[in-house]
């Protein structure tokens, strides 16, 4: 795995949250095979902006948070 090209995806996906209606969160992903995946967390699927199936040559997975993300 290529970190750098990893880490240059993250921070460009990092720049969807507040950017993005909906994204809350990025971070990185695996994949069951163990390929590294970017994951995006949205308060809500239907309401999630429109997000690509990849960023720097790594997939894109959306999750639900089912809400805002609040710190405890």
């Amino acid at each position: 795995m290529n970190e750098s090209k990893l880490s240059a995806a993250l921070a460009k996906a990092s720049g969807w949250v507040g950017q993005v209606a909906g994204v809350v969160a990025v971070g990185q992903g695996e994949q069951p095979d163990g390929a590294p995946t970017i994951d995006v967390w949205v308060t809500s699927l239907a309401e999630a902006g429109p997000l690509p199936d990849e960023v720097g040559g790594y997939a894109v997975r959306v999750r639900e948070t089912g809400g805002p993300i609040k710190a405890q």
